[in-house]
């Protein structure tokens, strides 16, 4: 099977952007470029420290969706119309919550977990649910899958993995501890084009949070842009090596993926499709 493509060394884990780096690009789709080839990434022999028993994978078709989308945006973003659109053009529930709980500056990982675990509570008994999430949405979207059992598959777009675990969102040590000592951090708020504070009671929130002590039954799908200078593809690329249930997709698009949301959607649609049931179980 080929091997990961190579990525150039002195990439910065998740970061915030400075004012003008998040301002959201909305382009129009006459003008996407062409769709890029991805590419899947072999798997390690080797298994993490998380899976040295593997789980089998439970493959069980989504009944009902969540989509959650990423830092500094909201459920007006690009991605969420997409998929909202999507999935009810296909006669399936979808939820896009608002992730800026309980607000912007005071918001915090246990915060939005709470709030995704609200939503999977109010659908109907019995149900199985898809998350799609994006970024920071992504990360959510797995420990959501871990307290919620009755998540059958997720769906991760540049997921913000590692996310204090790897050059401090890209502030470096300093620049948390001046977080840290200042109670906040002003970041840019693309929803309302402006600068907000941020918490420092994100930072001691988000330490608690470490997606390699995850084990999930489930199968997992990674999509991430080769050319993301905001989360590093060498996160994703790791973390599928380590998971025997996680696929991972490279492609050609920076950190939106908004170049290449057609081929996502198709990739969703085919991981997701009913299967027969050939043994009475839910193991595959």
């Amino acid at each position: 099977m080929q091997g990961p493509r190579q990525i150039p060394p002195g990439r910065r884990g998740f970061r915030i952007r400075p004012p003008d780096g998040l301002s959201r690009v909305r382009p129009q789709a006459s003008e996407a470029p062409p769709m890029p080839r991805a590419q899947r990434v072999s798997r390690m022999r080797t298994p993490s420290r998380s899976e040295e028993t593997p789980l089998p994978v439970r493959r069980e078709t989504p009944t009902h969706w969540i989509y959650l989308h990423g830092f500094g945006s909201d459920p007006m973003s690009p991605k969420a119309r997409f998929f909202s659109q999507q999935f009810r053009a296909a006669g399936l529930p979808i939820v896009v919550p608002d992730l800026n709980v309980p607000s912007f500056e005071k918001l915090t990982i246990t915060a939005c977990l709470a709030e995704v675990e609200r939503v999977i509570s109010g659908f109907p008994a019995g149900a199985k649910v898809g998350i799609v999430g994006s970024s920071l949405g992504g990360l959510i979207a797995l420990f959501a899958a871990d307290r919620c059992k009755n998540v059958s598959y997720v769906m991760l777009l540049a997921p913000a993995l590692g996310l204090f675990r790897v050059n401090f969102v890209g502030l470096g040590k300093p620049g948390v501890r001046a977080w840290e000592r200042d109670g906040f951090l002003e970041v840019f708020h693309s929803p309302s084009n402006r600068n907000r504070r941020l918490s420092a009671d994100f930072v001691a929130d988000a330490r608690q949070y470490d997606e390699r002590n995850l084990r999930l039954s489930i199968p997992v799908t990674i999509v991430h842009g080769q050319r993301d200078d905001i989360v590093d593809p060498h996160l994703s690329i790791t973390y599928a090596r380590a998971h025997h249930n996680v696929k991972l997709h490279l492609v050609d698009d920076d950190h939106s993926l908004l170049a290449s949301i057609t081929q996502i959607w198709e990739w969703l649609r085919m991981d997701t499709r009913p299967r027969p049931n050939r043994d009475n179980g839910s193991a595959d």
